[in-house]
């Protein structure tokens, strides 16, 4: 059923995201021809004219992506469409972690879109023959012969960026989950609990970096990492971070289940 459940998901989130997409890179190709040929005859109206409609397209795929994200769980499961997801036979962490995953992935999507889109523009200038001349497995042989474990490294950076995206969106659906609890004004109270959230999480780290202060916390800390080698430590700290970001998933995901399943109003 979960299968079912992403299908779903996608299939609504791609249809208005994915023609945005292709367009973004379609202007960054037409951007990328039109300043090639600038290189020779100078920058005129059609070249600014042609970055202007490339910029106002980078700000709309972010904008897009993020209320794509925010109407697909509020209307999906906080508002009538709710009376729908709701009878069917699956658990409400089922539905969360379906509009949960969906929207990770079309998050990190629009990213790549965005870095794609923007080394096209860079590629200005160069041809083929000469990016396929340059030497880039030595580059990256010699970049790394002194950190045999970098695919490692690379690894655990992407884990790292994939459960930072999670577990943003995971705290905006549990801001939106307990903004529904109040009987008036939910989307306000959803933007309230989210501020609310966020400055408790800042708070907290603000408190724990204190008190390794007073206790010398720190001090072992920085004894601890010394001891280790570099690539070890780096190792460590992106995998700390990792966890980190898992159990910030887990418990905000935790919290509007909790909503939906046992103080869910659709009215």
């Amino acid at each position: 059923m979960f299968g079912k459940l992403m299908k779903y998901e996608m299939k609504s989130l791609t249809r208005g995201l994915l023609p945005l997409y292709g367009a973004i890179l379609a202007v960054a190709v037409i951007n990328r021809v039109l300043m090639g040929i600038s290189l020779n005859s100078g920058m005129g109206i059609p070249e600014v004219i042609a970055m202007m409609v490339y910029f106002g397209l980078c700000v709309a795929v972010g904008v897009v992506t993020i209320m794509a994200v925010v109407q697909r769980f509020y209307k999906g499961l906080l508002c009538d469409e709710g009376y729908l997801m709701h009878t069917l036979p699956v658990r409400p962490v089922e539905l969360v972690l379906s509009k949960l995953t969906g929207a990770t992935v079309m998050t990190i999507l629009s990213g790549v879109v965005g870095v794609v889109s923007v080394l096209i523009l860079m590629s200005v200038g160069l041809n083929f023959v000469d990016f396929f001349a340059v030497d880039w497995l030595g580059g990256f042989r010699d970049l790394f012969r002194n950190f045999p474990s970098w695919p490692l490294a690379v690894l655990e950076c992407l884990l790292v960026g994939l459960f930072c995206v999670t577990g943003q969106i995971a705290q905006l659906y549990a801001a939106m989950a307990l903004g529904h609890l109040s009987n008036k004004h939910r989307v306000a109270m959803s933007f309230v609990w989210y501020l609310v959230i966020s400055t408790a999480l800042s708070a907290l780290l603000g408190i724990f970096v204190t008190v390794a202060n007073a206790t010398g916390l720190d001090y072992w800390l920085t004894q601890l990492t010394s001891a280790m080698n570099s690539s070890l430590c780096l190792h460590l700290g992106l995998i700390l971070t990792v966890l980190a970001y898992l159990v910030k998933t887990a418990i905000f995901c935790g919290v509007t289940n909790h909503v939906l399943t046992n103080k869910l109003n659709l009215e």
